[in-house]
């Protein structure tokens, strides 16, 4: 990428997200400790900030360094700065720490999974029609399954070669 593209994709950015964070100008001058003519030519793409101000300015609008150079916009696998805050935090747990957060974070998925679910955003495995994908060991709805794949399932399991 060249560097006037990447310039432009900085002011864009820069100002983009200020604004969905719902931030003015002089604001975010105040958070950084510049005047706010400073943040207009960032946004114009008069200039850039330096390395160490742009990664304050991520810090405070809670976006990644590719979001403001617009690397990878949009998208899930992205991590936010408090998501990479959280890793750094998990990095340095012991044993035991870490134990903790794996077991809390597996039980909070659960049951927001089960909310979804009953909420309707899931779709049961027992419910899908569709057989052009892998299915696992058991449905998701075990015990509302039918008797029949119940039994090939037993089957399966009590096999020889299993």
């Amino acid at each position: 990428m060249e560097v006037d593209a990447i310039r432009k994709n900085i002011s864009k950015n820069i100002g983009k997200y200020r604004e969905a964070k719902g931030m003015s100008q002089k604001e975010l001058a105040k958070k950084l400790g510049v005047v706010p003519s400073r943040i207009s030519n960032w946004e114009t793409g008069a200039n850039c900030p330096t390395i160490d101000i742009l990664f304050e300015v991520c810090e405070i609008l809670e976006v990644s360094v590719n979001d403001i150079y617009g690397v990878y916009p949009d998208t899930e696998f992205v991590l936010a700065y408090d998501e990479i805050d959280h890793i750094k935090k998990y990095r340095v747990l012991d044993s035991h720490g870490k134990e903790m957060v794996d077991f809390t974070l597996l039980k909070e998925w659960e049951r927001s999974m089960q909310d979804q679910k009953a909420e309707g955003k899931l779709i049961s495995m027992a419910l899908r029609e569709d057989t052009s994908y892998v299915n696992a060991a058991h449905a998701e709805d075990y015990a509302g399954a039918p008797e029949d794949l119940k039994q090939l399932e037993e089957d399966i399991m009590d096999a020889e070669d299993f």
